[in-house]
């Protein structure tokens, strides 16, 4: 199905494009979004795997709107797909993606936060064919997380039915980061290797530049960044019919708020730059009319009708500007409200929710070291590199970068890039966005983050500024290359943001992020193994791990003299889909009743037990009737009447076979 799904995926873009009157390369983005968003909605079913269905009928589709177009238009449709998928983006474009995927194809997980939730639940997406269901999912701790960019990520695992592979995961996440870059490549106008080459170099470059954890992981950050530049871009293209100017933005603010919690902040400061610019854009369309009108009143042929329709227009035109606001603020709110409720109905919280609202309601006891919190920001902001470390040219501190960025505004207004108004309108947005994100960045380490004492250095508080600065760094910059791509000299503006990015990214990690993590591959699963010791394996045996038959919930307790939390996540990981919630039992102050409460606590509908110190047996010989309680087994949790009962799973299934046997026989 890899080849369909693939086919029905240039057809859409191809579609787009025809459609619309726009290059592929402006379509990629669009697509991806309808392909994200379409995946979402079949997940709250369990359907992932219909998109089979969907991409065939796809393609199906196209054959017969193709054949039932008279002979001469088909040949212009035919025409326009040729020209526009063998143009110089174009073939950048689809050239990047295959050399990208082959050569992440080793890639293996390693970043903390991929085990903790963004490789982890992507896991169990794959083989529960879509979202788990109350208290079932996995990496409990992150349950409100969204999943957007995991829909990417299940396209390409899909690809391979089989087995969970981690190279596919990171082959379909920068996928998703790319097709938001493609737009950028418009400007390429011939087939030339010498200039494709280096335009797919700097592409990739090009986030490097102010973030590098995308590179090690799957961290939706660098996600946000790029969806919410191309949302920026799309504001500013108004060269387009209504339906796909707003529809555009419409989707990307969708997919924005489906990446990451955080998401609405970026989607709201895109709502805010959409209203003004279009509003400035009203103003200079009502002026130039003014113009045009009082040339025409002297001239001697001006008619009362012509007025007339020229007013009729504009009330039409306020009408669709007005409903095409409406949609670009209500939809990505539909799409936000739609996940929020979801995870009501599931109880699924982040833990990092409930520390947030811990804070709201004063109850959160923060640490009194708030002083050195202010003191690392304050040094890593000025002085610390966004990279964290030293590179071979330029190294730009978030206020540098900050300060640029106003300086390429006004650049822009002094080359008459930008009209005075517009060049105004930017760089307050961005001098104002930019100062309101590193305040809340700041009052999130002394509230939120204050227990994480790595921020107490400069070298952790520069990790996060870069990290969650990036929809702010590299959303703002995209803006600019896009002004300067479509300038007067697009040539000399592709080479000037090329200099750009080759003199300030981090070429360390762009090229361990493509090729030289492939030195750290067998370090990394040599690692895994160690820390998944035999017990644990013996446990992911017992439950099932990695298999499309997921159980409810498991609670797995240790002796409270082998506490390691480091271990669970991994188990976690190599667990899913099975969701699995970890504690930890001191036999010499804990009784019956704090296991029953744990079990309740965890919302578990198993239990697995390690040998405990002491009398653990005793323990837990209160939920079973009269046999002795056997450590490393199963155990389904059932409760009635108040009283808590553990049955094997083993006996569970044998009683279900056999009662299957006996309904065959009759």
């Amino acid at each position: 199905m890899a080849g369909i799904h693939i086919i029905a995926f240039l057809i859409l873009i191809l579609y787009i494009a025809w459609k619309f009157k726009v290059r592929f390369v402006e379509a990629f983005p669009v697509g991806c979004s309808l392909l994200v968003l379409v995946l979402y909605v079949l997940s709250f079913f369990r359907a992932l795997s219909f998109s089979d269905y969907i991409a065939a009928a796809g393609g199906i589709a196209a054959v017969i709107f193709l054949l039932k177009k008279p002979k001469e238009q088909r040949r212009q449709i035919m025409g326009f797909a040729r020209k526009e998928l063998f143009g110089a983006g174009t073939l950048t474009a689809l050239g990047m993606s295959l050399i990208v995927c082959f050569c992440v194809g080793g890639k293996a997980v390693s970043w903390w936060d991929d085990y903790n939730f963004w490789a982890t639940d992507v896991k169990s997406l794959f083989y529960l064919n879509g979202f788990a269901h109350k208290y079932a999912n996995v990496a409990a701790e992150f349950g409100d997380y969204p999943p957007g960019t995991q829909m990417m990520k299940w396209w390409f695992l899909h690809f391979y039915p089989g087995e969970f592979q981690e190279g596919l995961m990171f082959a379909g996440y920068y996928f998703m980061i790319l097709a938001f870059l493609f737009p950028l490549l418009k400007t390429m106008k011939r087939r030339n290797f010498f200039m494709m080459v280096p335009g797919a170099a700097a592409l990739w470059l090009f986030p490097a530049v102010a973030e590098g954890f995308w590179l090690d992981g799957c961290c939706a950050d660098l996600a946000m960044a790029v969806i919410y530049g191309a949302f920026l871009c799309a504001v500013t293209d108004k060269n387009h019919g209504s339906l796909f100017y707003y529809g555009r933005q419409a989707l990307f603010l969708m997919v924005l708020v489906l990446c990451k919690n955080t998401g609405f902040i970026w989607a709201a400061f895109g709502m805010i730059f959409s209203c003004g610019y279009q509003y400035l854009a009203r103003r200079k369309e009502a002026a130039d009319r003014e113009l045009s009108g009082a040339v025409r009143a002297s001239c001697e042929d001006t008619r009362t009708e012509e007025a007339d329709g020229t007013g009729k227009q504009e009330e039409e035109r306020k009408k669709t500007d007005a409903k095409g606001l409406l949609a670009v603020i209500f939809l990505p709110v539909l799409a936000e409200g739609s996940w929020l409720s979801f995870c009501l109905l599931n109880r699924r919280v982040a833990k990092l929710t409930g520390t947030a609202l811990k804070m709201a309601t004063g109850s959160m006891n923060i640490p009194a070291y708030q002083e050195d919190m202010v003191k690392a920001f304050g040094e890593a902001f000025l002085c610390w590199p966004l990279h964290r470390w030293k590179t071979i040219a330029v190294d730009l501190s978030p206020l540098g970068l900050y300060l640029l960025l106003l300086l390429f505004v006004y650049l822009l207004y002094r080359f008459h890039i930008l009209d005075r108004k517009r060049a105004v309108y930017t760089g307050i947005f961005f001098a104002l966005s930019g100062a309101v994100f590193y305040a809340f960045n700041l009052l999130g380490h002394l509230t939120i983050f204050a227990v994480e004492t790595q921020y107490l250095e400069p070298f952790g508080m520069i990790s996060s500024i870069e990290r969650y600065g990036a929809p702010f760094t590299i959303g703002s910059l995209y803006l600019v290359a896009y002004f300067i791509l479509n300038g007067t000299k697009p040539g000399v503006g592709a080479a000037l943001c090329m200099a750009f990015v080759l003199l300030t990214t981090d070429y360390v990690s762009a090229y361990r992020g493509l090729i030289g993590y492939r030195e750290n591959v067998n370090e990394i699963l040599a690692e895994r193994e160690e820390i998944i010791d035999e017990s644990a394996r013996t446990f992911l045996e017992k439950v099932g791990a990695s298999s499309q038959e997921s159980i409810e919930r498991v609670l797995y307790l240790r002796d409270v003299s082998d506490i390691s939390w480091v271990r669970n996540t991994y188990i976690s990981f190599e667990a899913a889909p099975v969701s699995v919630m970890y504690g930890n039992v001191d036999t010499l102050s804990m009784d019956s009743e704090d296991i029953a409460n744990a079990i309740r606590d965890a919302h578990a509908g198993f239990l697995y037990v390690e040998e405990l110190n002491g009398d653990g047996e005793e323990l837990l010989a209160p939920f079973l009737d009269g046999e002795k309680f056997e450590f490393e087994r199963l155990y389904q949790v059932t409760e009635e009447s108040g009283r808590m009962r553990l049955i094997k799973a083993e006996e569970i299934r044998l009683g279900a076979a056999q009662r299957i046997a006996c309904g065959n026989q009759l």
